[in-house]
């Protein structure tokens, strides 16, 4: 799927090819539709940049119960 957006449009907002990107983004990681990679990946950044926007807009990262698990069961298998 291609969504063309008038440059007009994008000058009308105020906004750059990128930084709508970002927006987007944005959006759709807060809302739970993508994950933090793919979110930074739309969004041409790398995963800390992307995680750093987030902060700097008070954007908690999407981090729940299951996500910690995981993570401490990778830790347990990591610890010598």
């Amino acid at each position: 799927m291609r969504l063309e957006i008038p440059s007009d449009f994008l000058q009308h907002a105020g906004l750059t090819e990128q930084e709508l990107r970002q927006e987007l983004a944005i959006i759709f990681y807060k809302r739970g539709n993508v994950s933090l990679g793919k979110a930074a990946e739309f969004a041409h950044l790398h995963k800390i940049a992307f995680q750093r926007l987030l902060a700097e807009r008070k954007i908690p990262l999407n981090y729940d119960v299951s996500d910690l698990e995981e993570d401490l069961k990778t830790l347990e298998q990591l610890d010598p």
